[in-house]
């Protein structure tokens, strides 16, 4: 597995678990959060908190199973057209946008929590901001192939300013 399906897998797994209680109980969902004006037990709640509660538990794991399958960790095709080390070309991206998705739901929690001391906030900030770290780390260092040589054991893409490299010296010198 790729560094790409971990994190895209790790993105859906933490979109499925705040999805999930949205879908199955928005009721619950929606009394822990009622925290600005205090109402008394049992009050019923409306069919509009109901709707947005389910509409966007839908919609994050919609954006979770979007981002397998644009990162290529569930592969579309067979197996016979395309080989086995083909990355999808829309994987740096989907880790892009998704890495900014989690990088302001961290802040966005960060900040509720700040505001109103509820631990709720914190372990939102938690999942986000590690996923956001993760996603971060997948742009700069986990798309790149290795180009090492297999004669020398070098990186083929370095240079050798400032400083010389007495092995391509001596390469070229038995060349000429």
């Amino acid at each position: 597995m790729d560094i790409a399906s971990a994190y895209s897998l790790a993105t859906l797994g933490w979109h499925l678990l705040q999805s999930v209680p949205l879908i199955a109980w928005p009721q619950v969902i929606i009394g822990l959060l009622n925290i600005d004006a205090p109402s008394p037990a049992g009050l019923p709640t409306s069919g509009v908190e109901l709707y947005f509660a389910r509409c966007l538990g839908l919609a994050q794991l919609t954006l979770g199973m979007v981002t397998v399958v644009l990162t290529g960790a569930l592969p579309m095709t067979s197996m016979v057209e395309t080989p086995a080390d083909s990355i999808s070309p829309y994987a740096n991206a989907v880790i892009l946008l998704t890495t900014l998705h989690h990088g302001a739901h961290a802040f966005y929690c960060w900040a509720r929590y700040n505001e109103t001391a509820q631990n709720g906030f914190v372990l939102g900030f938690a999942g986000s901001a590690a996923l956001a770290a993760f996603g971060l780390w997948c742009v700069l260092f986990g798309g790149d192939k290795s180009r090492v040589s297999r004669r020398t054991g070098a990186d083929k893409r370095t240079s050798g300013f400032p400083f010389g490299n007495p092995e391509k010296k001596k390469q070229r010198g038995k060349a000429l």
